[in-house]
């Protein structure tokens, strides 16, 4: 395949994969701001940080697989019952992990809760609600990640936008008919959730009717392949929990710890605007993990470099370009979404900006280690920026509240660009 046709491929997939981000991006942030608005700050704040205890304990608990299943059927594609078997050991990997986690999770709340939250709520029991969504957010990472192996974009769009849709339409639902409170938004949630898992199920069996493949439970691949599966998978989970500062509960709960619950709401409004620039790298980081994939397999390492940095110049051009627009607007952005209770967030906001730019021009970097089966160098850099982020967080959210958080964001942004540089020069830039 020509650079031509592989650009024109993933310029196909990166505007279905887009529409349907930003249509569900857009459900998305007004399901948050009619959250925001109707909860108030602190409550706002007390919410996020329930759903992010939740996030961040998965993130610990449940095996990060999709990843390692995308790189393993993408390897071989052409054999079908290769395909099946790894999806099969997917599958139950996800099963085993998921409901582990759900059950510690259960057992951690039931230890924690009360000392993290006020006595107005009953975290307990809200925790072990939300925690419901454990259950499918692995399955649903395993079936995306399948459908883009298989260039099935259009079923991604589909879904993104009908869950985000439904989320919406269950809290408009309940704004109307109910008083709007914490356990109303956690149900909607979760609702969703499994609404967007069925949804998933149902396009991942025309995908595979439609390539010839059958899933013969239990058939697993053999015991060394298995193993190198899981190898694979345990490299990448850990980098993951390593990573954990790369998730935005991290942030929420933190400074919802370190201050109140007040400023967590605070901080987690700024994400949600800053949200936007993000969702412009989001459908490229999926489609371009699977085509790195390929192409190091195939040994096509000009091809390589060149989608990297020919990709990495746009996003950075459109995002610079909206993450002016918000700092412009900032101020009447937050006064006529969230409304004037939130306007101390405009700084954070600001700061926000800038570091969702930097994430953005960092976006090749987890996908060019992992497609190119540098694991252990991930690992390295993950600790290296997440004890940066840490320390960070710590510090600045004592000086500054949420603004600090930003700030800390902002450091941890540009610690995994450099690094990420760094790979590049030591591991990539001399491959032909």
């Amino acid at each position: 395949m020509s650079y031509k046709e592989l650009t024109d491929r993933i310029k196909k997939n990166f505007k279905i994969l887009s529409i349907g981000k930003i249509s569900g991006g857009i459900f998305s942030a007004l399901t948050l701001l009619l959250i925001g608005r109707s909860l108030g700050v602190e409550k706002f704040g007390t919410f996020s940080m329930l759903i992010s205890a939740v996030e961040v304990c998965n993130i610990l608990l449940s095996f990060r697989i999709w990843d390692t299943t995308v790189k393993f059927i993408g390897q071989n594609l052409k054999q079908k019952e290769v395909v099946s078997k790894y999806l099969t050991l997917s599958f139950y990997l996800s099963l085993g992990s998921s409901t582990i986690s759900f059950l510690l999770i259960y057992l951690i709340t039931n230890l924690y809760a009360d000392r993290l939250f006020a006595s107005e709520v009953n975290p307990k029991q809200l925790i072990f609600t939300y925690s419901i969504v454990v259950l499918f957010i692995t399955l649903n990472e395993i079936i995306d990640g399948t459908l883009r192996v298989f260039d099935n974009y259009s079923s991604i769009l589909k879904i993104n936008i009908y869950q985000n849709l439904l989320r919406f339409l269950l809290i408009v639902s309940s704004f109307l008919l109910f008083n709007l409170n914490i356990e109303n938004v956690i149900n909607c949630f979760v609702i969703s959730y499994l609404a967007g898992f069925l949804l998933r199920f149902f396009y991942l069996k025309k995908t595979l009717k439609l390539n010839s493949i059958i899933i013969k439970y239990p058939d697993l691949p053999d015991s060394r392949s298995s193993l190198e599966f899981i190898k694979f998978m345990l490299n990448a989970h850990f980098s993951n929990i390593l990573n954990i500062a790369n998730d935005k509960n991290l942030g929420v709960l933190a400074v919802g710890y370190l201050t109140t619950p007040y400023y967590a709401g605070l901080y987690r409004a700024a994400r949600a605007i800053v949200k936007i620039i993000r969702r412009i790298m989001d459908p490229l980081l999926e489609i371009m993990f699977p085509e790195l994939v390929k192409l190091y397999s195939e040994k096509k390492f000009k091809i390589y470099k060149r989608i990297i940095y020919d990709s990495t110049k746009l996003i950075l051009l459109v995002s610079f370009a909206l993450g002016a627009i918000i700092f412009y607007f900032s101020n009447s952005i937050i006064l006529i979404f969230f409304g004037e209770q939130y306007i101390e967030t405009i700084f954070a906001l600001r700061i926000l900006i800038g570091a969702m730019i930097i994430h953005n021009l960092a976006y090749w970097v987890n996908p060019s280690f992992l497609s190119s089966g540098n694991a252990k160098f991930l690992s390295i850099t993950t600790i290296a920026t997440t004890v940066i982020y840490c320390i960070s967080l710590i510090y600045f959210i004592h000086q500054a509240n949420h603004e600090g958080a930003a700030i800390a964001l902002l450091i941890k942004n540009l610690s995994t660009l450099l690094l990420g540089l760094i790979f590049y020069f030591k591991f990539l830039k001399n491959k032909n």
